[in-house]
């Protein structure tokens, strides 16, 4: 308690030292550019020290809270997951879908992908646009070469509600993401995040053409419905659009969304089977998974 008011009474003098030297004397000396950076260290230096005595006041579910619950669940992870499960993922990825999707955390990645750790190249932003991420995006389609670029919006979405209302007053970064959704004023629900759907999956269609077209991609839009807006049930996962087509008899009749069987046959491979080798020292402990314990199948891409 002591050291944050020694603190804030520092960084009090410092910065009215700053700020009102010029007037301490009618003709101050000139102060060189490097007095002037070393002054704005100090005061730098002591704002960091008090902020970090902030979090002593947090209460329960404060940053320290949730940095030793995320330490401790990486703890579990590790003594969970031994190398055999890193084994595919150590030197390269090979993700089956780039997926833009919403920030928003109530987008569950386990409901599209009950085990996603090297299946989806995730490209999250506020509204699921491209247009704010186009680099990742770029990346997934050209560099990883995924099959399938899908689109999930969701209900709810609080950036289509900002960009369906007047957002002049929020910071310029914001104003420039939300500016990139092309919903119209006043209708910031479903109809709104369907459309915001379907304009990304055009502009997905404009920016992947050749792809599209030499049937090396497919994009998909959705919606995910943790609310049951759509009354297709609750956690569903709705897709509206495929390679622009949004009329639900033609969708229903495409490959694409033909139910899978319960048991697929696993004719197809996703990756190549990595050799089994020998456990090391390390696989052999009592905090290391069998190095095939956790070695993912080969599966279809879930459609939902």
């Amino acid at each position: 308690m002591k050291r944050s008011i020694g603190l804030a009474v520092a960084l009090c003098f410092l910065t009215s030292f700053v700020t009102a030297f010029p007037s301490v004397a009618a003709d101050p000396p000139p102060m060189s550019d490097a007095e002037k950076e070393k002054i704005r260290a100090i005061v730098k230096e002591v704002i960091r020290e008090y902020a970090a005595t902030l979090n002593e006041k947090q209460g329960h579910g404060g940053a320290n809270d949730i940095v030793s619950e995320i330490r401790q669940a990486n703890r579990n992870f590790m003594r969970t997951h031994g190398p055999g499960y890193f084994k595919t993922f150590l030197d390269a990825q090979q993700p089956r879908a780039t997926v833009v999707t919403c920030s928003d955390s109530r987008i569950h990645t386990h409901a599209l992908d009950a085990t996603p750790d090297g299946d989806l190249f995730m490209v999250r932003n506020i509204g699921n646009q491209i247009a704010t991420a186009e680099g990742s995006v770029e990346y997934g389609v050209h560099h990883l070469h995924t099959p399938l670029l899908l689109i999930v919006g969701h209900v709810a979405c609080g950036a289509i509600k900002a960009a369906a209302n007047d957002y002049s007053q929020e910071t310029s970064p914001l104003r420039r993401e939300l500016d990139s959704l092309q919903i119209p004023k006043g209708d910031p629900g479903l109809n709104s995040v369907k459309l915001n759907v379907n304009n990304q999956v055009r502009l997905g269609l404009s920016k992947f053409e050749n792809e599209v077209m030499s049937g090396h991609l497919t994009v998909v839009g959705a919606v995910y419905d943790f609310r049951n807006e759509m009354r297709q049930g609750q956690g569903k996962l709705n897709i509206i659009n495929v390679n622009g087509e949004t009329n639900p008899a033609k969708m229903a009749g495409m490959a694409l969304l033909k139910e899978a069987p319960a048991h697929p046959p696993m004719a197809a491979v996703h990756r190549p089977a990595a050799k089994k080798a020998p456990p090391t020292e390390a696989q052999s402990g009592e905090n290391s998974a069998p190095a095939d314990e956790h070695q993912k199948p080969a599966k279809k891409p879930s459609t939902h």
